[in-house]
Order: C-alpha cells, then sequence, then structure tokens
C-alpha cells in the first residue's frame, strides 16, 4: 500500500509541474511568435535593425524564464514535501495508537500539538479512549461478578447451543464432571437425548448407577435463553440420603416406642410369673434333679427376657446423659476384668494405645461404660481364637475418635447398613439391640458411630465424642437450632 506521504505529494507535484511546464511553453512559443513577426514585418527592412542581437535577447530572456520555472517547481516540491509530511506524520501515530488500542493497550500517548482538523482528532481519539477504558472496565467489573454469582451458587450450571457445543461450565459442574465421571456421562447424555426430543421433562430429579454399583441422585433443570440452553443440575445425593435417613429414624422411633409400651406390659406379669415359681419352689423343696432343672432353667429363660426388656427401654427410653471428662485409658481398663472370662477363654490379646493427646472426652460415664462393654462383648464374639482387639484414639477437629479393631470374621457388606436396626442379628442367641442401644447412647451424648468391615478380614467400630464441654454445647445447640 501507497504511504500517505505519496498520496499528498504526487498529486501537488504533478499540478506544479504541469502549471510551470505549460508556463514555460507559452513564454517559449510567445517569444517565437514575437520575433517571427518582426523579422516578417515592413518596417523591419527598412528600420535596419540587427536581427541576431534581437534573436540572442529572445533568447536569454527564454533561457531565464525556463530557469525561473525549474526553481519554482524545485521550491514548489520542497514545499509540497514538507507540507504533506507534517500532514501524515500526526496521521501515522493516530493510526499506531488506534491498532494499540484494538490490541487493548489504553495506556499510550499521542506526543503532537496542532490545532487544525487534525490537533481536533487527536483530543477526540483521547476522549473516546478514555470512555473506552472505563466502559471496558465496567464491563470487566460486572463480568467478574457474573462469574463470582455463577461460580459461587451451589448448582451446576451449562450453557450449551442447539448443536449441543457447551458455551459455559461453571466452578461446580468442572468439578463434578473431573470427581465424577457417572455425572459427566448422565449429563452429556441429558443434553444429547434433549436436543433430540427424547428427554421427557426439561425438570426431574433421577438416580444414576455406575458400573461399580454406587449410585447418585441428581436433580436437573433445562431451560431456553435465546438460541441458547441452560441447564442447572445438582448432585441431591447426600439430601436424599439423609431424607431417607430421617424415614429410618422416624421408623426405629415408632418401633422404639412400641417396644418400651410392649416392656412394660411384659415386664409385669413376667414378675408374677417369677413369684409363682419361687413359691412353687419352696414347696418342691426336696424334689428330684429333673424338677431342680427346669426350675432353674426357667429361671434363666425369665432373666433373658428380664434383660431383653431392659434392652428395649435402654433403646427406647435412654436415661439423661450427666457429662463429664472421664479418662478414656482409665476406664478401658476398669472394664476389662469384667470381661476376662469371654477373651480369656478365646485367647485373645486385648491392646490400648491410647494417643495422649486424644485420651480425655466429654460423656456421660455410665453411658461410655455401656457403650464400651456392647462394642467390646460384639468385637470378642466375632473374634477368632488367638487373635488381637486393638482399641485407640485419634482427634479430628473437635472430635476424639475412639476405634476398636478386630481379627473376626467381619460383617458381609449388604448388613453393614442393617447391624443398627433393632432385632437385627446374626448371632443365634443374640438379641439384635447391642448395636442399637450404643448408638441410641451416643446420640444422646452428641456423638456418633460407623463400621468399616470386610468379611474374613476382620471389622473397625468408630465412635466418635465431643472432647471438650464448649464443643459438647455447640453440637446440642445445633442439633436443636
Amino acid at each position: 500500500m501507497k504511504s500517505i506521504e505519496l498520496k499528498i505529494l504526487v498529486p501537488f507535484l504533478a499540478i506544479i509541474i504541469v502549471s510551470l511546464s505549460v508556463v514555460g511553453s507559452v513564454s517559449y512559443y510567445g517569444s517565437y511568435k514575437i520575433l517571427e513577426s518582426l523579422i516578417n514585418h515592413p518596417l523591419y527592412a527598412a528600420s535596419g535593425i540587427n536581427a541576431d542581437y534581437i534573436s540572442n535577447q529572445l533568447l536569454e530572456l527564454q533561457k531565464y524564464t525556463i530557469l525561473v520555472a525549474i526553481i519554482a517547481i524545485i521550491a514548489a516540491a520542497q514545499l509540497t514535501i514538507f507540507f504533506s509530511y507534517s500532514l501524515a506524520k500526526p496521521i501515522k501515530k493516530l493510526a499506531a495508537a488506534c491498532d494499540e488500542v484494538s490490541k487493548g493497550n489504553f495506556d499510550i500517548t499521542l506526543d503532537y500539538k496542532r490545532k487544525d482538523e487534525i490537533g481536533t482528532l487527536k483530543e477526540a481519539f483521547i476522549r473516546m479512549t478514555e470512555r473506552l477504558k472505563e466502559y471496558i472496565a465496567k464491563v470487566l467489573e460486572v463480568t467478574s461478578l457474573n462469574n463470582k454469582i455463577v461460580d459461587g451458587v451451589n448448582y451446576g450450571i451449562l450453557v450449551f447451543t442447539r448443536s449441543g457445543k457447551k458455551l459455559l461450565v461453571n466452578r461446580l459442574a468442572s468439578y463434578e464432571f473431573n470427581n465424577f465421571p457417572i455425572i459427566r456421562e448422565f449429563i452429556d447424555n441429558l443434553i444429547r437425548d434433549f436436543l433430540s426430543g427424547n428427554t421427557p421433562s426439561s425438570s426431574s430429579s433421577t438416580m444414576i448407577n455406575d458400573k461399580n454399583g454406587s449410585s447418585k441422585f441428581i436433580e436437573y433443570d433445562i431451560q431456553p435463553s435465546e438460541d441458547n440452553y441452560i441447564l442447572c443440575f445438582s448432585d441431591i445425593t447426600e439430601k436424599e440420603r439423609f431424607k431417607q435417613k430421617m424415614e429410618y429414624i422416624n421408623r426405629l422411633t415408632s418401633i422404639g416406642e412400641m417396644s418400651a409400651a410392649l416392656a412394660h406390659e411384659i415386664r409385669n406379669p413376667l414378675q408374677g410369673i417369677k413369684s409363682c415359681l419361687q413359691v412353687l419352689e419352696n414347696k418342691f423343696i426336696n424334689a428330684d434333679d429333673t424338677s431342680t432343672t427346669l426350675l432353674n432353667l426357667i429361671y434363666g429363660e425369665i432373666e433373658r427376657i428380664n434383660n431383653i426388656i431392659s434392652d428395649l427401654l435402654n433403646y427406647a427410653r435412654p436415661s439423661e446423659p450427666k457429662p463429664e471428662y472421664i479418662d478414656i485409658r482409665r476406664e478401658i481398663e476398669d472394664i476389662l476384668p469384667l470381661l476376662a472370662h469371654l477373651y480369656n477363654k478365646k485367647h485373645i490379646t486385648m491392646k490400648i494405645d491410647i494417643n495422649p493427646d486424644c485420651n480425655y472426652i466429654f460423656i456421660d460415664k455410665s453411658h461410655f461404660k455401656q457403650i464400651i462393654i456392647n462394642l467390646l462383648s460384639n468385637s470378642i464374639n466375632a473374634s477368632d481364637e488367638n487373635t488381637e482387639i486393638l482399641i485407640y484414639t485419634t482427634k479430628n477437629n473437635d472430635e476424639i475418635i475412639l476405634s476398636i479393631k478386630d481379627q473376626g470374621k467381619g460383617i458381609p457388606e449388604e448388613d453393614l447398613e442393617k447391624v443398627f436396626i433393632p432385632f437385627f442379628t446374626t448371632e443365634e442367641k443374640g438379641t439384635g439391640l447391642g448395636l442399637s442401644v450404643v448408638q441410641s447412647l451416643l446420640v444422646k451424648n452428641h456423638g456418633h458411630i460407623w463400621i468399616k468391615s470386610k468379611s474374613g478380614i476382620g471389622t473397625t467400630i468408630n465412635i466418635a465424642l465431643p472432647f471438650d464441654f464448649a464443643h459438647y454445647v455447640r453440637f446440642r445447640n445445633n442439633n436443636f437450632a
């Protein structure tokens, strides 16, 4: 592309050269005609004027005329070059500044001062740049705010076109896609089915399963936005599980209340039966061994029923806790002798590994004793002979986690979620109330329990309890909020 100087210079020079050339040509031609008319005039011959002299004078005049024309052309060319340069230089700078602005560089300066139209153009350009800079800053601020809002909401958000191309994926959606391929696959299939018209509803919730058998609950909603679509989705797995857990707890509460009522109704006639048996025992004091054996069996079964009733009452209506700071190691060392006949019989080694920094908890002392006896009894019954049971503690935030790890037969995976259901047991002589009572007592003391187990390897029972009064009160307030 030709420079602006050439575009200005060439026309100016052409006009000046043509003009001066015409002047010179006309002057030369006029001198020639004057000379010719003089020579051919009748007076010329009579006057006796020297023709050569006149001719030389006219030729000199023509030379001076042409010289003046050449000097004028050179001067005009210099002036034209200067003018074109002074006009093109600021325009070039303005063009370079425009190029920088197009690249996003607004911190530029134009170092020339003019009072003509080019100066006016410069001032207009500077004002435009400042306004554009302010406008872009506002746009960036709004865009940043929108991005923060989109990334801050507790929903995965996607914007996709009619062809299925994703235009926007917010932070939560990216996290879900990167960490849960099952959700990415579901969303991709949902978009494809929606665009093809195979999705029955643009707003729904559904459960999805992966190849490993794990499941997730997804809630989604698709809304049109001009030529695009906005998809909002949320992983409501925890919400659904909490809902199921609350339904389960409500059922357990109903069972507990019914069991407590039945326990009271059964315990009264049971005491009457026991009293009658004592009267009969006194009458058959010299009875044979068979009668004595039968009476002892009846007493044993009555006592067993009475223990079940006590467990039912402990589960349904546990006593209100009176929490205090207790020394975990000391309490466990006091409990182990009560269970010595059970673990010594199977030659089980009881190992205590209590971290000194995790040795104190805030709990009702009698409740803690009942919890540990139940848990250790289960571990001992489930353990093989000549194995080890490890009791240890760790800390997690505001809680102390007490773990009991055995090397027994383990719990089948399908039974793990059932072990806290009242009356569920895999033992022939078990009542199925031990873990239910433990869970009930822990809830009363603002703790919780979970179990990890593998069949044939062993089981680890974990209970988490507050380690100080402040956490105990905070947990209680959160529950009542």
